[in-house]
């Protein structure tokens, strides 16, 4: 049989014999409205709707109760008890959109605890947060886990562009020389803090064979504002590709300066 909320007239499919002789409380899968639900012993009568009274009932007046299901008048009804029977649905009028956006919800609480639970179990929870920064610039997939965490990681030098780069050999002391030149600017409205550069050359199989790191003469460049910069990288006769990035106190330290290893 087909039954319809009371509530919010979303329209649901349950068995005759799950509601008894005298029905049974249902409770409705779209809005949780609860109501009593007696079977459709009549399918083919129509129900006549008396006309309104003169004087009709306030709103919140105690409706008429079928006489087949009410105990007498004088009864206090029991308390809503918790054994529901919760229809099929057949058609909901929940706003589009409702059961992904509570899905993704759960999907996203069950992954944040299964994934606090690791790190925690693991030893690593003041490492993950305090260390983010490092963490998502040697392992960039792992932004999409802090962005479930909810925490802020600011990269070294988000809102810094590095503009004409340039790539010229030298020598100095005797030394062949990569010479990395360009400019660093403030692309933001904002005041930014400007980090240390690091510049390396590498191979054609991605290892690193020459790097060097470089703190620049200013501390912050205010929204436009403009810097030059210079590294020295010591060549090698494998080097094919050279680049230059921003880089975070911490990361530095692990990254110390080398020079290629003479053969």
């Amino acid at each position: 049989m087909i039954v319809s909320c009371p509530e919010c007239d979303s329209k649901f499919r349950l068995a005759p014999e799950a509601l008894g002789d005298k029905g049974r409380k249902v409770r409705c899968k779209s809005c949780r409205h609860t109501w009593l639900q007696v079977p459709d012993t009549e399918p083919d009568t129509e129900i006549e709707i008396a006309s309104p009274s003169a004087n009709p009932e306030p709103e919140d007046a105690t409706p008429d109760i079928p006489e087949n299901i009410a105990g007498p008048a004088n009864e206090v009804p029991d308390p809503i008890e918790d054994d529901f029977v919760e229809p099929g649905k057949v058609r909901s009028k929940r706003p589009k959109g409702f059961t992904a956006e509570k899905q993704k919800k759960k999907g996203k609480g069950l992954l944040v605890g299964w994934l606090l639970l690791f790190i925690l179990a693991g030893g690593l929870g003041y490492g993950f947060w305090s260390e983010r920064v490092l963490i998502v610039s040697t392992v960039p997939q792992t932004m999409k886990l802090y962005d479930l965490l909810d925490l802020q990681v600011f990269l070294p030098g988000e809102g810094l562009v590095i503009e004409n780069q340039k790539f010229e050999q030298a020598t100095k002391a005797g030394k062949k020389l990569i010479v990395l030149t360009g400019e660093i600017v403030n692309a933001t409205k904002e005041k930014i803090i400007v980090p240390k550069l690091i510049g390396s050359l590498r191979a054609n199989t991605g290892e690193t064979l020459s790097r060097k790191t470089i703190s620049l003469t200013v501390e912050f460049l205010e929204p436009t504002e403009k810097i030059n910069f210079l590294i020295e990288l010591t060549t090698a006769p494998n080097a094919i590709q050279a680049d230059v990035n921003f880089v975070s106190d911490e990361e530095a330290l692990q990254t110390p300066d080398f020079e290629p290893v003479k053969k």
